[in-house]
């Protein structure tokens, strides 16, 4: 999310105004909005004049990143107005930042530290030594995990460590199976298994995401014609598909003639594929998005928005986009029993559908009172650990699943 300058607080300074000193707590960091200041080094009555700053420029950034004390005076020199960056704000950003970021950037911190303590200690004797920061240990845990991660990720596909686990999609109403979500899944010889909210990300940032994506459209439509025979095909609809995709294979010019020819070298009918989108990719970037969803419709290939409700745009992207089915995010669903504003949101939410002519389906259902309630609102599909867990092929063309 982009933050405004209007989200961050201004002080005013006159001349001569001390903005912080030595010593003091480094709990924000400024811009210069007009004026300019001068930065200090050493205690009065031998302050040492090190640089002079005016609009535009940047300080106090390194004390509110590593949580040190100040090791300079800053003073106005003739009025001036600052732009406050407060340290809960950046932290938030670091937070959503990916650990190798993170652990660099504490690394430089501190290598900066020393070196411009050396510097300071050589023309300012009297400047207190500061206390050497440690590496935070989950931090550098964080890290080097990330870096392992990715560089095994990518052998991962050529050395057969990614699989497909497939959760059964019922028809609400009577409890047939109708269809399955393909959910990737890697074993890491070392790590066991990784989750998928951890190694997808990391793939959209190394560029594999497009290698693990062919994978998995490929893999899925090739064992959809063996899933299907465990599907029933009824008035309701045709057995069905789904598969995940992220934002960069999305938005790949390539995609659509990928499913192309992964539905062709098939033999499946477009119709029983299912694409599953969420907001985030969408929004990743519209215009090409909205190109690529249209070409699959005039496929005949199903999008589905996923985690719907959880997004400020969903109703939007309903009104301008081709969808064929909504996901109603199991967040609603685990609280409809006991939070009158999740049932409402489901409620409001099947019935919009049921007036645009979109299936919808309900996620994270754990019990058999929470299928029939949604069933009796109208919902179409569920799929959650009380029908069955996500399986491999193997299991599921061994099992008894709902049929």
């Amino acid at each position: 999310m982009e933050t405004s300058i209007s989200e961050f607080g201004r002080e005013v300074f006159d001349a001569g105004v001390t903005v912080f000193s030595v010593g003091d707590a480094g709990e924000s960091a400024y811009v210069i909005e007009s004026g300019c200041v001068e930065v200090l080094v050493g205690h009065q009555p031998n302050q040492q004049r090190v640089a002079v700053l005016a609009q535009g420029a940047m300080f106090g950034e390194v004390a509110l990143l590593d949580r040190q004390a100040r090791t300079a005076t800053v003073r106005a020199l003739i009025p001036t107005t600052l732009i406050r960056i407060d340290r809960t704000h950046v932290e938030e950003l670091l937070g959503r930042a990916d650990p190798v970021i993170q652990y660099l950037l504490r690394l430089l911190l501190e290598r900066f530290r020393n070196k411009t303590q050396g510097d300071a200690a050589a023309s300012a004797a009297q400047i207190p030594a500061l206390a050497e920061p440690s590496p935070p240990t989950d931090l550098h845990a964080a890290a080097v995990r990330t870096l392992s991660l990715a560089h095994d990720l990518s052998d991962a596909i050529d050395r057969g460590q990614l699989d497909l686990y497939y959760q059964p999609i019922v028809r609400l109403v009577d409890g047939s199976l109708a269809g399955f979500e393909a959910l990737v899944r890697w074993r890491h010889p070392q790590l066991g298994v990784v989750r998928p909210d951890e190694f997808i990300p990391l793939a959209e940032k190394t560029g594999l995401v497009h290698r693990i994506g062919q994978w998995v459209l490929k893999r899925a439509t090739t064992d959809w014609p063996l899933l299907r025979q465990r599907c029933a095909a009824t008035s309701q609809g045709a057995p069905f598909i789904s598969v995940n995709l992220s934002a960069p294979e999305l938005c790949n010019p390539g995609i659509v003639e990928s499913i192309r020819d992964c539905i062709a070298s098939s033999h499946i009918a477009a119709s029983e594929l299912r694409i599953e989108l969420t907001e985030t990719v969408i929004i990743s970037s519209v215009e090409l998005v909205s190109s690529a969803i249209a070409q699959l419709r005039t496929m005949g290939v199903g999008i589905a928005l996923d985690d719907f409700g959880t997004g400020y745009a969903g109703l939007d992207y309903l009104q301008t986009l081709p969808f064929t089915a909504i996901k109603i995010d199991r967040a609603f669903v685990a609280q409809m029993h006991d939070s009158e504003r999740s049932f409402q949101i489901i409620k409001s939410a099947l019935e919009l559908s049921r007036l645009l002519g979109i299936a919808t389906v309900a996620e994270g259902i754990e019990d058999a009172k929470t299928g029939a309630m949604l069933a009796s609102m109208g919902c179409n599909y569920g799929q959650g650990y009380h029908y069955a867990r996500p399986l491999p092929l193997q299991d599921l063309l061994g099992a008894g699943t709902p049929t």
